[in-house]
């Protein structure tokens, strides 16, 4: 990181007061990045479906290596052990907490019971992780683009059953 700004590591460190520090600024700019880029697409389509928004996050993550590449640090910081990043298991954490609290959230507003959402959106963001899992590890685009749709169909179904 220091080389690509063209800074010392000490200065780098001194900026941020800590390794630690640095990185958690690195990923909690990460996912403010992610964040504005789903307030974009909700500026558009307020009321986007959970379906619907999986989807363009996929389609997202495999527009450019840049998109998949910022995706790909939050989960790796949330993954790595604490002794290895330097980040606390709160910002682990968060990583996955954010992004799972919003599909609950957005579950219940498309009708599904409090208790329902919770166990469906950790289920669902458990899902979606893993496909993403999988594209970092295998670069299989289109095996995994047919899963995707397969899991959104289910979870679509899911979610109509849910509202019933």
């Amino acid at each position: 990181m220091a080389a690509t700004l063209d800074v010392s590591i000490n200065r780098l460190v001194h900026h941020f007061g800590s390794k630690e520090e640095l990185l958690t600024a690195a990923v909690a700019r990460g996912i403010e990045q992610q964040l504005a880029v789903q307030e974009c697409w909700l500026a558009r389509t307020p009321r986007m479906t959970q379906v619907a928004m999986y989807r363009r996050w996929w389609k997202w993550m495999n527009e450019s290596p840049a998109n998949l590449a910022l995706v790909r640090l939050n989960y790796e910081a949330a993954t790595l052990d604490a002794s290895v990043t330097g980040l606390a298991g709160d910002v682990r954490a968060d990583q996955i907490g954010v992004w799972r609290h919003d599909v609950e959230q957005r579950l219940e507003r498309e009708g599904v019971p409090r208790a329902r959402a919770v166990s469906e959106g950790s289920l669902a963001k458990a899902t979606f992780t893993g496909l993403v899992m999988d594209l970092f590890a295998t670069g299989d685009r289109q095996r995994l683009t047919k899963a995707m749709e397969d899991f959104l169909k289910r979870l679509d179904r899911t979610i109509a059953e849910a509202r019933s």
